[in-house]
């Protein structure tokens, strides 16, 4: 686990710059145009860095890790085929953006004027190539989780933020400089990691690729498909919130990032590590193993999210007011932006779950029937926002993803459950479920709001210590063990 803690982190210095990027877009923007173009210039480069980026690591993990079992030189080999192709396609993928964008635009945010369109063209453009550099890193970044090279990956998301609030804040807070800054230290990063992957340009490898592109596109096609339709859910949603009031695109994406913070801190460490492990032991037909991991996995996601839940459902306000609270972003934008950090919190743990059972059963190699659950549960997600977004507004799309992520988690835990009865424990979740719903109930009816920072620390530190009193009363132990953490350790 002390990559883990490392990455951990790494990864929370990462979000920080993150976050700081996003309170510096409310503070010189507010909840304008200008900060919903910044957000629709980014949809692209998000959609396809979790569609195509995050699918593509998911389905290289276990079919490299499959091949390399077998021969280390027809590992090389499809590595190389691999990567060149995707490099390819990223730059394809982003000149369409770039030279579509006037359609690209208007299709993505068609509520708005065609003065507006025209004055985000250079933007859209400019980060439209975010695509081409993600690509390639999110690829190597696969290439040096099989190698269990973890830590130098994490350099993308901390230059990434870093360069975006040194473009805003050194020199002038417009997207340009935004976009310009992100792009600068990843293509410098692409250099760096390119030379550590030595095989990718070393010796030639005698012999010919055995495994051809179609095979990879067999598991490949359901991880792609399935992740293109999570990340539809987030485009119907900016979709139809571009038709409400102005500055709504805009606070669905702060509450969103907000929720979203430790989901994420999650993502990029526990679930980073602990997929090639579980991956490999499958493979293996190490099933004790992966039965210990996807247990262990599963109770650091709810160690990581229950808590944050908590608290986004208990202090929104007090929150959202202390993040983001300054500059063009007043009092009535917390208000507006507090209720659909709620909307979101109410998923969060769900979220997490259906990330850490999605890859078990990618492990697994059953990809059909993650592609299944997947396309129910966010074309339901997609349904609740035509029929709530008239009537609820901001509030309602945001209640439609928490649902459609909840449908998602539970439908994942059946089939895992069917396949290996000892890798999911429902006790474990029903224990923090009731711990959570306890807590929250009681700090919603019983505590009074914070009413500063100082304040709302205390508060959330007495929360958590609740929590985990409410955990060991209602019978959590392996949380607590030390031994429970070690037993197992990842490769």
């Amino acid at each position: 686990m002390k990559k883990t803690v490392i990455i951990l982190l790494i990864t929370v210095a990462s979000f920080l710059l993150g976050f700081l990027r996003d309170l510096l877009i409310a503070k010189e923007f507010g909840l304008s145009w200008e900060t919903d173009l910044i957000f629709v210039a980014m949809i692209l480069p998000l959609f396809f860095e979790n569609f195509f980026g995050l699918a593509l690591r998911d389905a290289m993990i276990p079919y490299l890790q499959r091949i390399r079992s077998e021969s280390e030189d027809q590992f090389i080999l499809s590595s190389r085929w691999l990567y060149w192709r995707v490099m390819l396609f990223g730059l394809l993928v982003s000149l369409g953006a770039a030279l579509g964008s006037p359609w690209v635009l208007k299709a993505l945010a068609p509520g708005w004027t065609a003065d507006q369109v025209n004055a985000g063209l250079l933007v859209f453009s400019v980060g439209a190539f975010l695509i081409f550099v993600q690509a390639i890193l999110y690829c190597q970044g696969a290439l040096l989780s099989l190698d269990r090279i973890f830590i130098l990956p994490m350099a993308r998301t901390v230059s990434m933020n870093l360069g975006a609030i040194i473009g805003i804040y050194a020199f002038y807070p417009s997207g340009i400089y935004l976009f310009a800054g992100m792009l600068i230290p990843q293509v410098i990063l692409v250099f760096i990691q390119h030379q550590r992957i030595g095989y990718l340009t070393g010796r030639a490898i005698k012999g010919k690729l055995e495994s051809r592109g179609f095979e990879f596109v067999l598991s490949f096609a359901p991880v792609l498909v399935a992740a293109g339709a999570q990340q539809g859910c987030m485009l119907a949603e900016r979709f139809f919130a571009s038709f409400l009031a102005e500055g709504s695109i805009s606070m669905l994406s702060f509450s969103y990032r907000i929720v979203t913070i430790p989901l994420t801190l999650y993502a990029l460490s526990v679930l980073a590590v602990m997929f090639p492990d579980m991956a490999k032991s499958w493979a293996d037909s190490e099933h004790d193993r992966f039965n210990a991991v996807s247990r262990k996995a599963s109770l650091a996601t709810l160690l990581f999210l229950v808590p944050a839940s908590v608290v986004l459902i208990s202090f929104p306000e007090p929150v959202v007011k202390v993040l983001l609270e300054r500059g063009a972003f007043g009092a009535a934008q917390t208000e507006a932006t507090a209720s659909l950090v709620v909307a979101y919190a109410i998923g969060l743990p769900w979220m997490g779950l259906a990330l850490i059972w999605g890859r078990a059963l990618l492990a697994q190699q059953r990809g059909r029937t993650f592609l299944v659950i997947t396309l129910i549960s966010s074309g339901l997600t997609v349904l609740l926002d035509t029929v709530l977004y008239k009537t609820h507004g901001a509030d309602g799309l945001a209640y439609s993803l928490s649902i459609g992520f909840f449908i998602q988690a539970l439908c994942m835990a059946y089939f895992l459950h069917r396949a290996s009865p000892k890798g999911l424990s429902l006790t474990v979740l029903a224990r923090w479920t009731a711990a959570a719903l306890v807590v929250t109930l009681a700090a919603l009816y019983v505590a009074p709001q914070p009413g500063g920072i100082v304040e709302l620390a205390v508060y959330i530190m007495v929360l958590l210590v609740c929590l985990l009193v409410c955990l060991v009363i209602l019978g959590e132990r392996d949380l607590f063990k030390r031994s429970y953490w070690t037993a197992v350790k990842t490769a």
